[in-house]
C-alpha cells in the first residue's frame, strides 16, 4: 500500500524558499525587498526616461577643421537645431526655453535641419513664431515630418512644408530647398547648401551644388543621413543631419534599439567621409516622450582652419 507523507510542519512554517543544493538560500523577507528595490528602481528608470532625459539638452561647442577656410571665418560658430517636432507631443514652452538659450549661445549663424513639426498643420504658427524669435541669422531646411498634405481650407491640397516656408521668410528666415547660401565676410565667403528631404521626390543635390565653385568651403544641411551616398560626389566639407534622434533609448553595450534609416551605423555623432565629415545631431524633440541614454543637444560648431 502507498505510504502517504505528511507534510513536515517545520518546512511549512520556514521563512526560506526552495534552492538548488549548493546555492546560498534566501529568505523570503529578502526576496521580497530585493524584489521591491528592482520595481523601485524600473520606476525611478521609467521616471527619468519619460519625465528627465528628454528635456534635458546638452549644448557643446565642437571644433571643426575646414580646408581653405577664409581667415575671416576662423571661429565663425554654427548652432544646429533639428527635430524639433513641434505639436502635441513636444510642449511649445519646452522648445521655447531651447530658443533663449540658443540665443544666450549668440552663434553667427542658425541652420535648421527639418522635422520643424510632426505632421500637425496647427503647430505651423506656433514654430515658426518660434524661429522667428532667434537673433542670429537662420536657415532651414526640412524634414520628412514636414511634407504631409493637409486641407486646412476649401481648395486645392497644400504641404506643411510650403505652410512653413510662407511663415519662415516674412519672419527673416532664409528657406533653402535644393539651393545654395554665400555667407560673406568681406570679400571672403563660404557656402550652406540647403537639401529637400531625402524622402520626398524633390531631392536634388545636383541643382542644389550648381553654381557652387569645387575649391570654396561648403556646408551642407540635409535632414536624412542615408542621403551621404547622394552628396560625396559634390565633395561638401560638412554635412549635417538628423532624423535618427540617437535612436532615443540607447542601451548599454548595444547602441540604439531602432533607427529610422538603412544605414543603421549612422545614428549620432561624427562620421568621416572620403572627404570632409558628417555630424548627425540627436535632435531637440522627439515622437514618444522617452528617452534613455541618449539626451536632446543642440551643437555649436566651431570652424577652424585645416592646417
Amino acid at each position: 500500500m502507498p505510504t502517504t507523507l505528511e507534510p513536515n510542519p517545520t518546512e511549512i512554517a520556514s521563512d526560506a524558499l526552495p534552492v538548488p543544493k549548493g546555492a546560498k538560500r534566501m529568505t523570503r523577507r529578502k526576496f521580497l525587498r530585493r524584489l521591491i528595490a528592482a520595481g523601485a528602481a524600473v520606476g525611478a528608470g521609467s521616471i527619468y526616461a519619460t519625465q528627465v532625459e528628454p528635456f534635458w539638452v546638452q549644448y557643446h561647442e565642437l571644433d571643426v577643421p575646414i580646408a581653405n577656410l577664409p581667415t575671416s571665418f576662423d571661429g565663425f560658430r554654427i548652432a544646429q537645431l533639428t527635430d524639433l517636432h513641434a505639436g502635441d507631443s513636444v510642449p511649445i514652452d519646452f522648445l521655447s526655453r531651447v530658443i533663449d538659450r540658443v540665443n544666450q549661445l549668440n552663434p553667427d549663424c542658425i541652420v535648421v535641419t527639418g522635422d520643424l513639426v510632426t505632421h500637425d498643420p496647427k503647430a505651423v504658427e506656433p514654430v515658426c513664431q518660434l524661429l522667428a524669435r532667434l537673433r542670429s541669422p537662420v536657415y532651414v531646411t526640412f524634414g520628412n515630418h514636414d511634407y504631409c498634405p493637409w486641407n486646412a481650407m476649401p481648395g486645392p491640397v497644400r504641404i506643411i512644408s510650403d505652410a512653413l516656408e510662407s511663415k519662415l521668410k516674412p519672419a527673416g528666415c532664409v528657406v533653402m530647398r535644393n539651393q545654395p547660401s554665400a555667407l560673406h565676410r568681406g570679400k571672403d565667403r563660404i557656402w550652406l547648401v540647403g537639401l529637400e528631404d531625402l524622402y520626398t521626390n524633390r531631392f536634388f543635390p545636383a541643382v542644389a551644388f550648381a553654381g557652387v565653385p569645387d575649391d570654396e568651403p561648403k556646408i551642407c544641411l540635409s535632414h536624412n543621413p542615408d542621403s551621404v551616398d547622394d552628396l560625396l560626389p559634390y565633395k561638401p566639407d560638412l554635412i549635417l543631419s538628423g532624423h535618427t534622434h540617437g535612436g532615443q533609448i540607447r542601451l548599454p553595450l548595444w547602441g540604439a534599439i531602432k533607427l529610422p534609416t538603412s544605414n543603421k551605423h549612422l545614428d549620432q555623432g561624427w562620421f568621416q567621409l572620403p572627404h570632409g565629415r558628417l555630424y548627425v545631431s540627436r535632435g531637440v524633440g522627439f515622437l514618444a516622450r522617452v528617452r534613455f541614454d541618449c539626451r536632446p543637444e543642440i551643437p555649436v560648431f566651431r570652424l577652424t582652419r585645416q592646417t
